[in-house]
């Protein structure tokens, strides 16, 4: 890989979400709705995504969402307040 960016991401909320990876064929769909659609899209076999509960959000949605972020420093700037729910 010849870029040296930090593509890591935390999770805010450990406790309640745990990553997992879509695996076989059923239908799994993201929990969110992307900004401007009106129907909930799929994640893909392989997909990395956010479980809690029935609950299922793609990274895309938890980083729109403040479930997952890229500061890696999140623990210093944390509130005291529960992370959003939906």
């Amino acid at each position: 890989m010849a870029d040296s960016a930090d593509l890591r991401l935390y999770v805010l909320d450990g406790e309640n979400w745990k990553a997992a990876t879509k695996q076989g064929s059923e239908r799994l769909y993201c929990y969110v709705q992307n900004p401007g659609e009106d129907y909930f899209h799929l994640i893909l076999d392989g997909e990395i995504f956010l479980r809690s509960g029935d609950e299922h959000v793609c990274l895309n949605c938890a980083l729109r969402r403040g479930l997952v972020t890229t500061d890696r420093l999140f623990w210093q700037h944390r509130s005291k307040s529960p992370s959003p729910r939906f």
